[in-house]
């Protein structure tokens, strides 16, 4: 069951959970996500404790302009050399010591290339202990799913949709490239029974929504009854957010409030809530917070982070770069930052709650301010703790896009392509 007191659904003032919430994650960022230029390796793991895998393929055939993951446009002699270049670096993780249970693939597309795709998962497996393997994809790539070498490969597939609103994929330019929502919905239910699970991933608040549109949404995914569907505020990653607010209008916190309103009502019932964001027909599975469950890390990969111990490690951006430092024996980092043991207790506590668990952490005064404003109480997160956490991993993933935007600041046409 979920482990939410949906009985005082969302009694706090919107402007001021918006504000704390905003705030606070806003001054944490600013203060902590500092990556400085350093050279230095993921340390040993002496312990072999299993962790998760990340892997990050970074290319897709056209880019989405609110979409602020770190990807390149598909050059195929390139991204079939980069995932040569990712394989040595997995067996160089695995030579520290490293063992995992689990791997997440993220991108970009990471079904772009199907063939290398299911040789990276094989040789995973041939490495590590592997229990279960999630990936991303598109609408666009689903019938790569279907070639000969990824079947029986993928334990849970997540799929952008974003929306089925034909007005709403048109004006965020996914129409002409995905096709309507109709297409969309008929894609998703053809691959249903092809894989253990299925997310569904969708974006409330656009600025033209309505909350008509938002019902509208809702009642179609109740009638296709994906195992997972995961709903994502719309967030403009700060280098875009100004030409973004021109282009489709600028972001209301009041209306994402009251949409989240909505949402909870909807589903609650049908679905379990597993996160501030997730929900699933089984209260059991994988889902797309793997930080939730996960204190630690380690990603492979252009632009992939790891989080070890205290630290976090940032993979270069530049792929040329990255496949020079692999071809010379050395892991791909290039920026770390360091965090004191309080805000990683802060941090594992905001996951944690935003997973819907009370936290394990014990911080008397956060504790105590958090049930003072009713996030929790009774040993349950409540409806108005669950959107508190909404907006406070949201602002932690703004900050997040703000390290990718530094790190591919510098970057030029030629860091996207690998030479032979």
């Amino acid at each position: 069951m979920s482990n939410i007191d949906y009985g005082d659904l969302l009694n706090l003032r919107w402007e001021l959970v918006d504000t704390i919430a905003s705030k606070t994650m806003r001054i944490a960022a600013q203060r902590y996500l500092n990556l400085s230029p350093n050279e230095k390796s993921l340390p040993s793991n002496p312990n072999h404790k299993p962790l998760l895998l990340y892997i990050h393929i970074p290319f897709c055939l056209t880019l989405c302009p609110y979409c602020s993951f770190h990807k390149f446009r598909f050059d195929e002699p390139s991204a079939k050399r980069y995932f040569e270049f990712l394989h040595q670096e997995m067996r160089m993780v695995h030579a520290l010591g490293y063992r995992f249970d689990s791997i997440y693939f993220g991108g970009g597309t990471t079904t772009i290339l199907p063939r290398e795709l299911a040789t990276t998962i094989d040789l995973a497996k041939s490495l590590f202990d592997i229990r279960e393997v999630s990936c991303e994809s598109d609408p666009a790539h689903l019938g790569d799913l279907e070639d000969d070498y990824l079947q029986g490969k993928i334990d849970r597939l997540s799929v952008g949709i974003q929306s089925f609103d034909d007005d709403t994929l048109k004006q965020i330019g996914r129409y002409k490239k995905f096709g309507s929502g109709i297409e969309q919905y008929e894609k998703i239910k053809r691959y249903l029974p092809l894989f253990p699970i299925v997310n569904v991933d969708m974006i409330y608040n656009y600025p033209h929504q309505s909350e008509e549109a938002l019902h509208r949404e809702i009642d179609t995914i109740l009638t296709l009854r994906p195992p997972q569907v995961t709903f994502y505020p719309l967030m403009y990653a700060p280098g875009i957010r100004e030409s973004l607010s021109k282009r489709w209008g600028r972001l209301s916190d009041v209306k994402e409030a009251t949409f989240y309103k909505i949402i909870m009502e909807r589903m609650q019932g049908i679905y379990t809530q597993r996160s501030a964001w997730a929900w699933s027909l089984s209260h059991e599975g994988i889902i797309d917070e793997y930080v939730i469950e996960r204190s630690e890390y380690v990603g492979i990969g252009s632009g992939a982070f790891s989080f070890i111990g205290n630290t976090l490690y940032a993979n270069t951006f530049s792929l040329p770069e990255y496949a020079k430092r692999l071809s010379v024996g050395k892991l791909p980092i290039t920026h770390t930052a360091t965090f004191p043991s309080r805000a990683i207790k802060q941090y594992r506590m905001m996951v944690e709650l935003f997973g819907l668990q009370p936290s394990q952490e014990h911080l008397w005064v956060e504790n105590t301010l958090l049930k003072m404003v009713g996030a929790y109480k009774e040993g349950k997160v409540t409806a108005s703790g669950a959107y508190l956490f909404s907006v406070m991993m949201r602002e932690f993933y703004n900050g997040m896009d703000y390290v990718r935007e530094t790190m591919r600041s510098e970057l030029t046409k030629e860091d996207g392509l690998i030479g032979s």
